[in-house]
């Protein structure tokens, strides 16, 4: 292997894995995909995720939850082991974006992933517990072998096609939908340039792979229980792209506020060097129009890429930051070739600019790794063991409030929420339906209630109205901006 991919490859494993198990896990989402990991571990049941340890918990494919249960199941409870598969996946895409950087980046092919693997994108997203990390694995690999596959012919291409749908299905496995984003820029960018090579894109066998790779855990829930067909098409599919519910900076403008932010300052510093090269703004677009009316076919393969997810995010209601992080890929790529021809540019100045911009990822993750925050689960757990004896707890029950599901890595409980009437749906749109307080008052668990201060008077009289028990304050702690109070709830004594 030649020299620079030898250092490409300890790039990756340094922006990868430095302060990977130092920060711990934050609430919401690591806190969500950690405790669904342990209740799989514990319960022996890989089939159907559980946040709570009770209720089916279906807003993801259950790729993330595999590989978090395995890591755990390997190296312990640990932020380092629920860390490790995002880490992986970052060192695999940037790979993967090496071997891209051959077709599309020929004069300087280690270029893209250099670029990509010190963006802050993709580093923020390699230390972060989420399904992104795994999808722009997933999606990335995916469009490697659609190029392999494009350039080839005879039983070459037939070999990548068949490993794209493979892909695709892992892709969708992970995250539903919005894994196939790309293949539709690909498909389209076929249809509009090269529709020689769409008639053979979709063989049977690759269709078929996919199909079983795809569909099959699926097809497994909904035989259980044919009513989570709707909950899948309706609030995971329909609600989110054309619905507020889901509570995911819906308004119109929500892609402007979330997105373009992302995309500017996930790619720095990358982005403002890039449209340097090509000679500033105005004269970057111009080449990028010029290159668009010449049908340079790598260009606009990079484009559609690009761009067709990206406005398909735009369109839809729900949306959140890492969203786009499998974008970056194609960013990257983009970038590089305006990059390579740039004189300025040269191999030492390259070299200190990424050594300056590696030095700057590592401080920031170190900060993060150090700094204290209120939606750390670690801290939040340490609160709770010096207010209460945790030793025979059953369960944490949040009272009115999302339950701080992160405090199940450290403190060996579950944490679910309880709710006060209403309704009782059978499946969230994000999460399990809280049981009812008088319900889980009657179970006579070994539980601690756990409440916002300014909340206290509400579920005092909440309480009393299902029935005869006494309220006992045990201790609090501080979390997500709030001060919680825990109480335990006893059966009042006779004429009490």
């Amino acid at each position: 292997m030649h020299r620079s991919n030898w250092a490409l490859l300890a790039l990756l494993l340094l922006m990868a894995f430095a302060f990977q198990g130092t920060r711990g896990i934050f609430e919401p989402d690591e806190g969500r995909y950690t405790a669904t990991a342990i209740n799989m571990l514990e319960s022996g049941d890989w089939l159907v995720p559980t946040v709570d340890g009770e209720r089916p918990h279906l807003t993801k494919p259950p790729i993330t939850y595999w590989a978090l249960a395995a890591s755990m199941d390997a190296f312990g409870r640990n932020e380092w082991a629920a860390r490790l598969p995002g880490a992986l996946a970052f060192v695999g895409t940037g790979l993967l974006v090496l071997g891209l950087g051959r077709r599309f980046c020929p004069a300087r092919p280690w270029l893209p992933a250099a670029v990509w693997s010190t963006s802050l994108a993709p580093v923020v997203g390699a230390n972060v517990v989420s399904t992104d990390g795994l999808l722009a694995l997933f999606e990335t690999a995916a469009m490697f072998a659609f190029v392999e596959a494009w350039l080839r012919d005879g039983a070459d291409r037939r070999r990548w096609l068949l490993g794209m749908w493979l892909l695709w299905g892992l892709a969708f496995m992970t995250k539903g939908p919005p894994g196939l984003l790309p293949l539709g820029a690909m498909t389209a960018f076929l249809a509009v340039h090269d529709r020689a090579r769409l008639r053979g894109l979709f063989p049977p066998l690759g269709l078929l792979l996919f199909g079983i790779v795809a569909f099959t855990w699926f097809a497994l829930i909904v035989h259980q229980q044919p009513d989570r067909l709707g909950y899948f098409l309706g609030s995971e599919v329909y609600d989110r792209v054309f619905t507020a519910r889901h509570g995911r900076n819906a308004e119109w403008y929500g892609g402007l506020k979330i997105y373009l932010p992302a995309l500017l300052v996930g790619a720095l510093p990358w982005w403002v060097l890039a449209v340097a090269a090509a000679g500033g703004p105005r004269t970057a677009w111009a080449r990028l129009r010029d290159r668009v009316r010449r049908r340079e076919r790598d260009a606009l393969l990079l484009l559609y890429w690009l761009l067709l997810p990206l406005a398909a995010f735009f369109l839809s209601r729900s949306r959140l930051e890492l969203y786009v992080l499998p974008l970056f890929v194609p960013l990257a790529l983009l970038m590089s070739r305006a990059l390579a021809g740039w004189p300025w540019l040269t191999p030492r100045r390259f070299v200190a600019a990424t050594v300056l911009t590696a030095a700057a990822m590592l401080g920031m993750k170190a900060y993060a790794a150090y700094a204290t925050h209120d939606r750390d689960a670690r801290a939040m757990a340490a609160q709770v063991r010096e207010a209460i004896d945790t030793q025979g707890i059953d369960e944490i029950a949040f009272f009115g409030m999302p339950a701080f599901f992160g405090l199940t890595m450290y403190l060996d409980v579950r944490a679910e929420s309880v709710r006060v009437g209403g309704p009782n749906r059978p499946h969230s749109r994000q999460l399990p339906t809280p049981d009812e307080l008088c319900a889980e008052l009657e179970e006579r668990e070994n539980n601690v209630f756990a409440v916002k201060r300014t909340r206290v008077p509400r579920f005092a009289a909440a309480v009393s109205g299902c029935g005869p028990y006494a309220l006992r304050e045990i201790g609090s702690f501080r979390g997500d901006g709030h001060e919680i109070v825990l109480f335990r709830i006893e059966p009042a004594p006779p004429g009490a």
